[in-house]
């Protein structure tokens, strides 16, 4: 096999590569953006010292709720149960499950797919219903079957009529960034405290931006109503988080789009080139008037072509362009080369890490975490891939112009 060939292979095998990591971190943006919903977190950071105050209850959530009915709050609290049916048969020793304590918001942020029967809805909350929604996963290994609405399951020797059952969510990245337990959804209402040392502060307090309310707004009014219990929890912006995410991507795109444009202005160029000089030797010989005249079809094709290039160059601008995102900490309110502000940024979040202080660990953290480290993976590898697919680019149109050269 001669070198050109072996050339070629390489190319058009960068070039697979390339497209097949271009269609994976495109999958891997769109399933986070449907997997995760645009919704502020405030998740719980570890126990306070103070016996007093120890973050937002039930109580806080509804009072919050009733002064801002513009906006839509849920809360949750996990505990771990026990789980048998009504035959006292318990789930396979590989399912661990725990109860979800919540409200009737929980399904308006936290969309799931239900494959039977229903959501907790406000007069179950209202009136404390044991009413509880399963995973299929549970339902099915638990019941035989997902047709269980109406049953009654046993959690924590209290019985609670299934309502609900929804499909869990099992994709491979999704799933490995689960924590392997099964969770049961009932009414925050319904839950029998046993252990006087037990308490009901949420895990995770929700809501949602709206076109009208900014975050910013939505964390600066709810500092006023919920006072030292909101500062126990540290806040997650998930739709800043995702657009962090996407930039991987985009900056990808950018990237390719950048080059297209490179390559688009060189042809646009030869054209003025190849233009101006067939009128330089035109005018040697003919009036500016009889060219045109002579050549009007001629001229009319290349400045199509340059007026389509151009048009081009604008609709793959228009495309790729795009705001950087950055986490609001990260950026210095005075100097943006402030090297002291970034160091003691980096060292703070280590020592959060290293703290266990960025609050309660769910799915949804976990997940975006992973889907970030993918996306960086990916556009480091596209990168890489992108710079050998030019080399093996480069190489092919050197051999061809030599050979050229050779013929003549």
């Amino acid at each position: 096999m001669n070198i050109k060939k072996v050339i070629k292979l390489r190319f058009i095998i960068s070039l697979i590569v390339l497209i097949m990591l271009i269609i994976l971190s495109t999958y891997f943006s769109l399933t986070l953006n449907k997997n995760v919903s645009n919704i502020l977190e405030y998740k719980k950071i570890n126990k306070s010292l103070s016996t007093k105050d120890n973050g937002i209850t039930f109580d806080d959530l509804n009072k919050v709720k009733e002064k801002y009915k513009e906006l839509i709050f849920t809360g949750y609290k996990e505990t771990l149960c026990d789980v048998t049916n009504k035959y006292g048969n318990s789930p396979s020793k590989k399912i661990k499950t725990k109860m979800v304590l919540t409200d009737e918001n929980y399904f308006s942020l936290y969309p799931y797919n239900m494959v039977a029967g229903g959501k907790i809805d406000f007069l179950s909350v209202e009136s404390g219903n044991k009413v509880a929604v399963i995973s299929d996963v549970l339902a099915n290994d638990v019941f035989k079957s997902i047709k269980v609405i109406g049953n009654m399951i046993t959690l924590n020797n209290e019985n609670y009529k299934i309502v609900g059952v929804y499909k869990e969510n099992q994709s491979f990245i999704y799933s490995t960034s689960e924590d392997g337990y099964e969770r049961i959804y009932v009414p925050y209402s319904s839950y029998t405290i046993n252990d006087k040392n037990q308490n009901l502060f949420l895990d995770i307090f929700t809501t949602k931006e709206t076109a009208q309310i900014s975050y910013k707004n939505i964390n600066n009014n709810l500092s006023k109503t919920l006072g030292g219990s909101l500062s126990l929890y540290n806040m997650v912006n998930y739709i800043t988080l995702k657009k962090i995410s996407f930039q991987y991507t985009r900056i990808l795109y950018f990237i390719i789009g950048i080059c297209g444009i490179i390559v688009l202005i060189k042809i646009t160029l030869k054209y003025f080139r190849d233009l101006l000089t067939f009128f330089k030797e035109k005018l040697k010989t003919n009036y500016f008037n009889e060219i045109l005249g002579n050549n009007r079809k001629k001229i009319l094709f290349v400045f199509s072509k340059i007026l389509l290039c151009l048009i081009s160059i604008v609709i793959i601008f228009s495309l790729i362009k795009f705001n950087i995102t950055i986490e609001d900490k990260y950026l210095p309110t005075d100097n943006i080369f402030d090297i002291n502000f970034y160091k003691k940024t980096i060292v703070d979040d280590m020592q959060l890490r290293n703290a266990n202080e960025n609050g309660f660990d769910n799915v949804y953290n976990r997940y975006t975490n992973n889907i970030d480290d993918i996306e960086k993976i990916a556009l480091l590898s596209e990168l890489i891939v992108i710079t050998i697919t030019v080399i093996n680019g480069r190489l092919l149109l050197i051999i061809k112009r030599n050979k050229n050269t050779l013929t003549r």
